[in-house]
């Protein structure tokens, strides 16, 4: 075979394998719509987005340094499908003016209280965290307390801020503001749950949904397998657990999504929802809510402080009622999961 027979085999492949990587972004983008309980592929799909954005991103560079400026075309259109979770994952820094807002509201995983040592000591430390920042309202999931320290004794460490607190099993929301109601659920055959808590905020009443959405399952199995083999598990078993646990979360959004559609109050959710912007989770209970972070946040949006620090898995969504001014992750070690604070203000 001839040199130019050979280069033009090896470009004919390298167009293809491009139309290849066009073709995984849309199949990606698309399994956002599509719930895993119609099959295992749109969960397994929809984790591999950020490996198929970037190998389209690499292709484009390729194709823009050889000048092929047609084939290039190809990876433009396969990130511009997904410039949704891209702004999701990213945003340009704003050195703007912010201005003043009506509530502060932060969420945390709060990994049990056992990040900084004893739960006192790391409750204590989220609790001067909070006051620093001066944060309204505190939405923490997994709130274990224990008999040496129980709810109301974490809670005094974050009194002096906020001084009104409603905790249930793995969940409590701390507020500044009063808190007229609440209500506690566990989803089914889960150990997670959501606490929602209607607060007055002045004449206003806003209604707060803490969110602890089905785990991915991944280090309860790595555990296992360290302690029975000693060794990792296999990586079928790994995506089948992330496969199951997917459409265990697809069930419990839509109890969410028609508790958000049936709030009549300006409604804030907030919470470890364990899936990325990439995700049916992320679509469905967002709805026609506002991601804080697409629309004020800034840098990189990722949230879980292992595997990389590349997921994105908690959130402060809100609704048309409020406006967004300020979305940021301070950088301090509270937990395995890092903390997201949001500023919104209030239409009147």
């Amino acid at each position: 075979m001839g040199r130019k027979a050979v280069s033009y085999l090896l470009k004919s492949l390298a167009v293809a394998f491009t139309a290849l990587l066009l073709a995984a972004a849309i199949v990606s983008w698309r399994s956002s719509f599509i719930s895993p309980e119609a099959g295992n592929f749109w969960a397994s799909i929809a984790l591999l987005m950020p490996v198929i954005l970037l190998l389209n991103l690499a292709a484009l560079v390729w194709w823009l340094f050889r000048r092929k400026w047609g084939v290039a075309l190809m990876p433009v259109a396969a990130l511009a499908l997904n410039l949704g979770y891209i702004s999701a994952m990213v945003q340009l820094p704003d050195f703007g003016s912010k201005g003043p807002h009506d509530i502060r509201v932060a969420t945390l995983n709060a990994f049990g209280f056992r990040r900084l040592g004893p739960t006192s000591v790391t409750a204590y430390g989220i609790a001067t965290v909070m006051k620093r920042e001066e944060v309204d309202v505190l939405c923490l999931q997994e709130f274990l307390q224990d008999s040496k320290f129980p709810a109301d004794s974490i809670a005094r460490f974050f009194a002096s801020r906020m001084p009104y607190h409603v905790a249930q099993n793995g969940q409590a929301i701390l507020s500044r503001f009063p808190i007229l109601d609440h209500r506690y659920v566990q989803f089914p055959d889960s150990g997670n749950d959501y606490l929602e808590a209607d607060l007055k905020v002045g004449d206003d009443t806003v209604r707060v949904l803490s969110v602890h959405l089905q785990t991915s399952g991944i280090s309860g199995l790595r555990h296992r397998f360290r302690k029975d083999y000693n060794s990792d598990a296999p990586v079928e078993r790994v995506i089948g657990e992330l496969e199951r646990n997917s459409r265990i979360r697809a069930q419990q959004v839509r109890e969410i999504r028609a508790v958000i559609d049936s709030t009549r109050y300006p409604a804030i959710l907030a919470g470890d929802f364990n899936d990325t912007p990439s995700s049916y989770t992320y679509r469905q209970i967002k709805g026609n809510m506002t991601d804080g972070f697409q629309a004020v946040g800034n840098g990189f949006g990722g949230t879980f402080r292992y595997l990389g620090g590349v997921l994105r898995i908690d959130y402060i969504f809100y609704d048309d009622n409020f406006t967004g001014v300020r979305y940021y992750i301070p950088a301090d070690d509270l937990s395995d999961h890092k903390a997201v604070i949001a500023d919104l203000r209030l239409k009147r």
